[in-house]
């Protein structure tokens, strides 16, 4: 069973009175956490994104439906559709020890195509202290559920650890944070699911052994 959690990705500006509606776009994701002798270090993201939103992207950009990016036309996708979510943190919380913190900044953007959908991938660095906490949760989401992100099927996590470091991770709901949207109108969802107008952030937590 899929883990479901939100994010917006206002890579084009949305007026907020269409942001309390259900999802208009859908993304799977894969999050690959990294860890060095001195503790979390950030994670890699992977967005692939719905077919709707790769083909506004692409020809809004002027970019042929291809099997594959150049350079250039990386560099005209992540300066039009990608910067702006600097001013949302990436959507991405940081809990380290109990304490909260936003992603800040990224490096190692790029952009690609797989089965004809637009993807991203890029790391966001955790810029806290590097603690030897035993847990560590991250968690992505928009309180307005606009998007509708899942983690894949296969290898929805992957991590990136020293030998001598051991990390469990596991998918949770945060409960106690629901996120309430108008369902009222269902044109379109994540394989014929129903909107109930209630959702709830998942974190994905990890501990060290």
């Amino acid at each position: 069973m899929r883990k479901f959690f939100t994010a917006v990705l206002l890579i084009l500006l949305v007026p907020a009175a269409v942001l309390s509606a259900h999802p208009h776009m859908f993304i799977d994701m894969k999050l690959s956490p990294v860890f060095s002798e001195d503790g979390f270090e950030g994670v890699n993201v992977d967005w692939l994104f719905d077919m709707v939103f790769t083909g506004s992207v692409l020809m809004d950009n002027g970019i042929g439906w291809t099997d594959s990016l150049n350079n250039e036309e990386i560099e005209i996708i992540k300066d039009t559709s990608f910067v702006n979510l600097i001013n949302y943190n990436y959507f991405t919380y940081f809990n380290v020890g109990g304490k909260m913190s936003r992603a800040e900044t990224y490096r190692d953007f790029t952009a690609y195509m797989s089965e004809n959908r637009l993807g991203y991938r890029f790391f966001l660095p955790y810029e806290g202290r590097r603690a030897d906490s035993d847990i560590i949760r991250i968690a992505v989401y928009d309180e307005t559920f606009f998007c509708d992100i899942a983690f894949t099927d296969s290898n929805p996590v992957e991590l990136s650890t020293p030998g001598n470091i051991k990390v469990e991770w596991q998918l949770s709901e945060v409960l106690d944070a629901p996120i309430f949207y108008d369902n009222t109108a269902q044109m379109v969802s994540r394989d014929g699911e129903e909107y109930s107008g209630q959702a709830f952030p998942v974190e994905l937590v990890l501990t060290r052994n």
